[in-house]
């Protein structure tokens, strides 16, 4: 049976006016070490097979440190984690490419309108840590060629690119327990980066 021209217009209404959700790699801790938080994600990520609202995650939380200290080898792994936290119907948005940090098979190269974006990002959540790794390297007098990348550098970006993720596909709603995010000196200003909402897993649980 064909759906009305009504319908249909209603339909896609709803779907336009869907909530976004995206879910940082603290929300992926939280499920994985069981935290008071992890029952609010699964209600997102419920929500989200129900179609009543569109999560996804940040596949910047592949170049995180894991839950055992160490560094994935692959992003195949990354996979498997999500998967082994039953989130895998849930879609991953990529962050953009940088040598050392991102996966080559799970990064994007952005259009200059959407890199310009991490700057000022970076500018909000760590305005003392320069954006590019030379630049980090010059002010703190370390090594450009050395390895593993500094820790405080490479995490600051593992940050900064997850909402760039959120930001760059224009969602609505970013779901992180990270403080830094809540911060009343920030927070405005990310909100008047990529407008919408900030907020922990308990107050997005109730969005849907």
């Amino acid at each position: 049976m064909q759906r009305s021209a009504g319908v249909r217009r209603l339909l896609g209404t709803l779907a336009r006016n869907m909530q976004s959700f995206t879910l940082d790699t603290n929300c992926l801790v939280a499920v994985d070490e069981g935290r008071p938080e992890a029952a609010a994600i699964r209600i997102l990520s419920e929500a989200h097979v129900r179609g009543h609202a569109k999560v996804a995650i940040a596949a910047i939380s592949a170049s995180e440190r894991q839950r055992d200290g160490q560094m994935l080898e692959n992003f195949f792994q990354f996979t498997e984690r999500v998967a082994s936290l039953n989130l895998s119907h849930l879609p991953l948005i990529f962050p953009m490419c940088y040598w050392d940090v991102m996966f080559w098979d799970a990064c994007v190269e952005p259009e200059l309108g959407l890199a310009e974006l991490e700057p000022k990002i970076q500018g909000i959540l760590f305005p003392r840590v320069p954006t590019a790794w030379a630049d980090y390297c010059q002010k703190y007098g370390l090594d450009p060629e050395a390895a593993p990348l500094d820790k405080k550098w490479k995490n600051a970006k593992c940050d900064v690119q997850a909402f760039w993720c959120h930001a760059s596909q224009k969602r609505s709603v970013f779901v992180t327990t990270d403080k830094n995010f809540h911060r009343t000196t920030k927070k405005p200003k990310l909100l008047a980066i990529a407008p919408g909402r900030i907020e922990y897993p308990d107050e997005a649980a109730l969005l849907v």
